[in-house]
């Protein structure tokens, strides 16, 4: 698990630049560093150590002098394909994933990442064709940011580290005034020329004229596979299909960590950590976090016990400071403080953990939210003629009841129409000072999945797009960079590209029943947990830190409407804020903006305080 960083320039480069780019995301690779400069391109590597501890495994890699690698994830089937290329006459230098994807570019070239099972974001350069392929992973688990401005093109695995690169950037209000959760939707963020690279796709880079070449490789829709429709047979493949994601995730040189929220997809995952013969290398006494308003840390501890461990709790601390708010926000590069997953895994990096084994991303493909619930309720009323009995007896009189009324929907499910529309409207920001935002155009590949998706069930579009392109690219963003803060890397099970795409293919009547979500993850480990985990229907995660607003409060808001930087600003009506909290109205709307100055007085703080080593040159790769 690492950071990488590129700039490719038509114009003179400065070495300086790549270095301050590897200090802005030092974090997620604090063991070594590295970086080559070729041409007119300049790469770099920070280095968290997990697979190959040692020199050899050391970033950028090559082993022929022509194709060179900067890499950040796993690919857990590395050692498969090992033995296919040894297979193939290849020779290994290293026992790291990171040169067994070079040598299955070699071999394979994009197809190779068809035959990866992990992961990442890579960027490959390739010195006779004079290219480079930057290459994310099916679902997008690791993150990773392009720039192309000024005659270059410059990438990131942070937006914090394209800030760092030497290029100026502005906020763009367009972007600005939809919603946090739809930069992820629209592949972009609040700055003008810096966008996301997509899940499933690799860019190809020409370094002598800079034009990009956009490719997906991976189409979701394309690999459904039939599930089993004996329920009996169909848990038994599920359960057995998660164990196997998880067990994959136990490969590393180092220590393994896990946590538990008291939900029940932490406690699957850390049921089955328990159920492994050979846990050497795991710490099976978990993690809890203790906050206000926690309602399942007692499941947590209870679990715990259960399985004889002795937890080891973490006492979330809520500072509402200036300082300690602007640093969350720039960590996360979000607008919400998520104070609480920082205190996680800065928790386990302080007990020596380099790896946590989590349990994120079970929602995402097995219904577990209140809006998956309408949608497929709807769906089956409009397209399948159920009767309202059969519908509420699937889902649950109460909360399916409950959750129409809370949206405004008809009591007659007839007349909900149900429609993609809402992944291609933005969902503009109602703050009353970004009024004037006309907000943004869909991405063409969101436009193309919708339309590929006509031909698909509307359970399997809907899940497969909150997936690809909705709440799940923004959670799985916030949590990487909420563990890589404070370098540690987390492996999801749940996100097991193979186990994923099992799991959307499950029919939804398997997934939800009387109201609770996830049935078949519940029915599958229920001899597992403990009663009151697997009967739950309460929904806790770590979740943002609660602003309140007291007179403290108020007298910070002051403070910060009344710097210079604030009222100078061209994004929004500064005169006006500073009115209404003199008067304590539209606090919740000011917060909105003061939160987005605060991010982006946090992003300056880094960049104009990295200190560049100079001697750093002795260890880095710089060929002409």
């Amino acid at each position: 698990m690492c950071g990488i960083n590129g700039i490719i320039s038509s114009e003179s480069l400065d070495l300086n630049n790549i270095y301050k780019m590897n200090s802005a995301i030092k974090h997620r690779g604090p063991d070594d560093e590295g970086a080559l400069k070729y041409k007119n391109v300049l790469l770099g590597h920070v280095r968290l150590s997990i697979i190959d501890l040692s020199k050899n495994g050391k970033q950028p890699m090559s082993n022929d002098g022509n194709l060179w690698i900067v890499f950040n994830g796993e690919i857990y089937n590395f050692l498969e394909l090992k033995d296919e290329l040894i297979n193939l006459n290849y020779r290994f230098y290293s026992n790291s994933d990171t040169e067994v994807i070079l040598n299955a570019y070699k071999e394979w070239g994009v197809k190779c990442f068809d035959k990866f099972n992990g992961m990442w974001a890579i960027a490959l350069l390739d010195k006779k064709k004079d290219t480079i392929i930057i290459s994310r992973d099916r679902y997008g688990v690791k993150p990773c940011y392009i720039s192309q401005q000024n005659k270059k093109v410059i990438f990131s695995s942070e937006i914090k580290g394209v800030l760092s690169s030497g290029e100026n950037y502005e906020y763009d209000l367009n972007k600005i005034s939809i919603s946090s959760r739809d930069k992820e939707k629209f592949l972009t963020t609040e700055f003008k020329n810096i966008n996301i690279i997509a899940p499933g796709h690799y860019y190809k880079i020409n370094i002598n004229d800079l034009s990009i070449e956009k490719k997906r490789w991976w189409y979701s829709f394309e690999n459904i596979s039939s599930t089993n429709i004996n329920y009996s047979k169909l848990k038994k493949e599920f359960k057995e299909k998660l164990v196997q994601a998880t067990n994959i995730r136990t490969i590393a040189d180092t220590k393994i960590s896990t946590s538990l929220s008291g939900g029940i997809d932490s406690a699957v995952i850390f049921s089955i950590l328990n159920s492994f013969k050979n846990t050497s290398n795991i710490e099976l006494n978990p993690f809890i976090v203790k906050y206000k308003g926690n309602n399942t840390y007692e499941e947590a501890l209870d679990l715990a016990k259960n399985k004889g461990r002795k937890p080891i709790i973490i006492e979330a601390k809520e500072d509402q400071t200036y300082e300690n708010i602007s640093n969350i926000l720039s960590t996360l590069e979000i607008i919400n403080p998520y104070s609480k997953q920082i205190d996680l895994y800065k928790a386990q990096k302080d007990h020596g953990f380099k790896v946590s084994i989590d349990g994120h991303g079970a929602d995402e493909s097995l219904g577990g939210y209140l809006n998956n619930i309408v949608d497929f309720a709807t769906y089956f009323q409009n397209n399948l003629a159920g009767s309202y009995e059969n519908i509420i007896s699937m889902y649950g009189h109460n909360i399916l009841k409950d959750t129409i009324k809370k949206n405004g929907f008809a009591e007659n499910l007839k007349k909900f129409i149900v429609s993609y529309d809402n992944f291609i409207i933005p969902a503009k920001s109602d703050n009353i000072y970004l009024a004037n935002a006309s907000g943004l155009e869909p991405p063409k590949e969101l436009l193309d999945d919708i339309k590929e998706l006509q031909n698909y069930s509307f359970e399997f579009g809907s899940l497969y797009l909150h997936a690809a392109y909705g709440h799940l690219q923004w959670l799985l963003t916030k949590w990487d960079k909420a563990s890589m803060s404070s370098s540690v890397e987390i492996r999801s099970p749940f996100m097991d590209w193979k186990f994923f795409q099992f799991c959307l293919c499950i029919p939804s009547e398997y997934k939800i029943k009387n109201g609770q979500s996830k049935s078949i993850l519940r029915e599958s480990f229920k001899n597992d947990l403990t009663d009151k985990i697997n009967s739950s229907k309460l929904k806790q995660g770590l979740g943002k830190q609660e602003i309140y607003f007291d007179e403290k409060f108020n007298n910070f808001f002051k403070i910060i409407i009344n710097e210079n930087d604030f009222k100078s600003s061209n994004y929004f009506d500064s005169k006006k804020i500073i009115d209404d909290v003199n008067s304590g109205n539209n606090l919740d709307s000011v917060w909105g903006i003061v939160s987005r100055y605060l991010l982006n007085k946090g992003y300056q703080n880094i960049v104009q305080n990295i200190n560049v080593n100079n001697n750093l040159e002795e260890s880095y790769n710089l060929l002409n």
